[in-house]
């Protein structure tokens, strides 16, 4: 009797150090019983932060654009301010964040209570490795020309008014010429006028310089420098009827999360020419950009194996932590018939959900889930 009450109490103290710890999937339903101290994890997930650069294409309309043929023979030229948006550059940079689909309690057993199991969790905590860094580096300039943007004409000018006055001197009548000035403005065309002057005068020095017409000797630094700054002003010059176009660099960021179809479509965003960016689908395809994530290791095997498995007779099923290894994957760029390689990334989403035995205390489950 007293031998087997000594094995019944080794028994039952045997089990409460060693005992399985529970692990439940939230929610938990009313009926379940949990005693001991607990702790809650999160499988991850893969996102991606998708960083996009749009160049907008600011046309504008030059000052003497009316007279641009007419003057200097210029056909192309812009007419009328417009703008136009064209991807640039799609950066697609992936990280790891709790998946709110897959949430567990774990009830610790009395080992881990007695090893402060729970102080190592929280040291290690996968969250630490949360990185959202964007990799484009945006810059913000002033895309518009000085001299085109400040650009100012004197537009008032003198003009002499020349006619003759009856007078009588010494009593004679005599036709005296009388000279008047007068302030005036110049008008548009006056001015363009004055401007392809110039322009023609630019171009006639320039050509003295290259064809040595001038009395002094230059030397090769004075000649390169004289020529760039007269093709500089030229151009100053020629903007003014010809318009010039703007670039500029427009950063947008979005995230998006992959699941497990494997041939899916992901939408990512639209950029329309007169509209620009959106991460509203547009209604014209090819406007749209979408992720195709590719798997290249399949898991229907797997599954099969553990489904396969499950139906024997003796088979015992598994009580523990739930883990989910990342896959890797093709993933690259759509854009109506264009697909673009961007890279091979690991998704967790692509990953089977496995659950492992129960009484595995020494098991670091902080690698692999967020511990909350």
């Amino acid at each position: 009797m007293k031998k087997t009450l000594s094995i019944f109490l080794f028994l039952t103290v045997f089990l409460n150090v060693y005992s399985q710890k529970a692990v439940y999937q939230l929610p938990v339903n009313s009926q379940t019983n949990i005693t001991n101290p607990t702790f809650f994890y999160t499988l991850p997930k893969t996102a991606f932060k998708v960083d996009v650069v749009v160049t907008k294409t600011t046309n504008i309309k030059g000052l003497y654009a009316d007279f641009a043929e007419k003057m200097l023979g210029i056909t192309n030229y812009c007419t009328e301010n417009s703008f136009s948006y064209q991807l640039k550059k799609i950066a697609v940079t992936p990280f790891t964040m709790p998946d709110e689909t897959f949430q567990f309690v774990v009830e610790l057993s009395s080992a881990q209570i007695q090893n402060n199991f729970l102080q190592s969790l929280y040291e290690n905590n996968m969250v630490s490795n949360f990185n959202t860094a964007s990799n484009l580096e945006q810059t913000q300039e002033d895309f518009l020309p000085d001299f085109f943007k400040n650009y100012a004409d004197v537009i008032l000018q003198q003009t002499y008014e020349t006619y003759t006055e009856t007078k009588i001197i010494d009593g004679v009548v005599t036709q005296v010429p009388v000279t008047q000035t007068k302030i005036t403005t110049k008008s548009l065309a006056q001015q363009a006028q004055e401007a392809a002057d110039f322009i023609e005068k630019i171009r006639n020095d320039r050509y003295a310089i290259l064809s040595f017409s001038q009395e002094v000797t230059l030397e090769k630094d004075a000649f390169e420098y004289l020529v760039n700054q007269l093709n500089e002003l030229e151009k100053k010059y020629l903007e003014l009827f010809t318009g010039i176009s703007v670039f500029e660099d427009i950063y947008e960021t979005s995230v998006v999360y992959p699941d497990n179809q494997y041939e899916e479509l992901l939408p990512l965003c639209s950029i329309s020419p007169t509209a620009g960016f959106s991460t509203s689908m547009n209604k014209n395809n090819v406007h749209n950009y979408y992720l195709k994530c590719n798997t290249q290791t399949s898991t229907q095997q797997q599954q099969l194996f553990y489904e396969t498995f499950a139906t024997k007779s003796k088979s015992k099923p598994n009580a523990g932590y739930r883990i989910r290894t990342a896959l890797p994957v093709f993933v690259s760029l759509v854009n109506g018939d264009k697909e673009e390689m961007l890279g091979v990334f690991s998704i967790y989403q692509f990953g089977l959900l496995q659950t492992l035995p129960a009484g595995l205390d020494t098991f670091e489950i902080e690698k692999w889930g967020f511990i909350y």
